[in-house]
């Protein structure tokens, strides 16, 4: 088999294994509490990864630059996952990875309000298409629903996606340069104890129904869609082709739609389905070369 082959399978394998991630997610918050679950997850991403780290001789940046590997840890971690699971427990979890797939919508308006490029007409049009999927899904829960546990819940998921977008911009603003490892595993770290930090005076951290079932999620979730799926996904991206990583991401929530529905048994409504065409549309005009 030659290389490119492998590296199509590898892209299979992220995509695939990400968007099931999201039912496990939601399983998982059947044995603990939200925030516990996010401590698990990229607690156990961030051992990985700075073990991986460790074997590679990759030097720890100098004390002055720690304040940006903060920052990214706050946003990429603390709050991404910290929003994003509580969001997770009033929604569905195939909807939570729509919604949260609305970041590249979010990062385009920040790139043009925040750091002043300018934004194409198609760019303009993504956006628009984004924006009207998630009204497409807010409108329709709040006419066919009326349920404002659900509506918070996925208002927190979008807040969970403008943090994630806000992190893109600090990398992309101060941290261009920097080693994608060395990145990866320490904004996790920092944003792990910041987890840490909200989670032992609320949710807590060893309230855990251990079982079988809930020790594969957690090993499921913190190794394998965290720490092996981001190295392989940064491996892709020096290897494959722009547009074809960019444009296979899109495919994760329609995978999380997927075993949603395959898995839990949740099935779609027209807003749903509407809203994440829509979505999907937009982050394609945004993020295509």
């Amino acid at each position: 088999m030659n290389r490119t082959a492998i590296n199509i399978l590898l892209l299979v394998f992220v995509i695939v294994t990400w968007g099931y991630s999201w039912v496990l997610m939601k399983m998982g918050l059947g044995y603990m509490e939200p925030l516990t679950l996010a401590v698990w997850r990229c607690g156990i991403a961030a051992v990985i990864l700075l073990i991986y780290v460790k074997s590679r001789s990759i030097k720890l940046p100098h004390p002055r630059r720690w304040p940006d590997f903060m920052a990214v840890g706050l946003f990429q971690t603390t709050l991404l996952f910290g929003f994003m699971l509580l969001g997770m427990k009033r929604i569905t979890a195939g909807k939570t990875s729509v919604l949260l797939y609305t970041m590249p919508v979010w990062t385009i308006l920040l790139v043009h309000f925040y750091l002043k490029e300018k934004i194409n007409t198609r760019q303009w049009a993504g956006v628009l298409l984004g924006s009207a999927g998630i009204l497409s899904i807010l409108g329709w829960d709040i006419i066919s629903k009326q349920n404002l546990y659900i509506f918070l819940g996925e208002i927190l998921i979008i807040i969970a996606a403008i943090s994630w977008a806000v992190s893109n911009i600090w990398v992309k603003k101060r941290m261009a340069g920097e080693d994608i490892y060395r990145l990866s595993a320490l904004q996790l770290s920092f944003g792990t104890i910041g987890l840490l930090i909200i989670a032992i005076p609320t949710h807590g951290v060893l309230n855990v129904e251990w079982t079988l079932n809930s020790v594969y999620i957690l090993l499921f979730t913190g190794l394998i869609a965290s720490a092996v799926d981001f190295t392989i996904w940064f491996y892709l991206i020096k290897k494959l082709d722009i547009n074809i990583t960019t444009f296979s991401s899109m495919l994760v929530p329609v995978f999380g739609l997927f075993f949603d529905w395959l898995i839990l048994g949740n099935g779609l409504d027209w807003g749903t389905v509407t809203g994440g065409a829509l979505i999907l549309a937009g982050i394609y005009m945004v993020s295509r070369k």
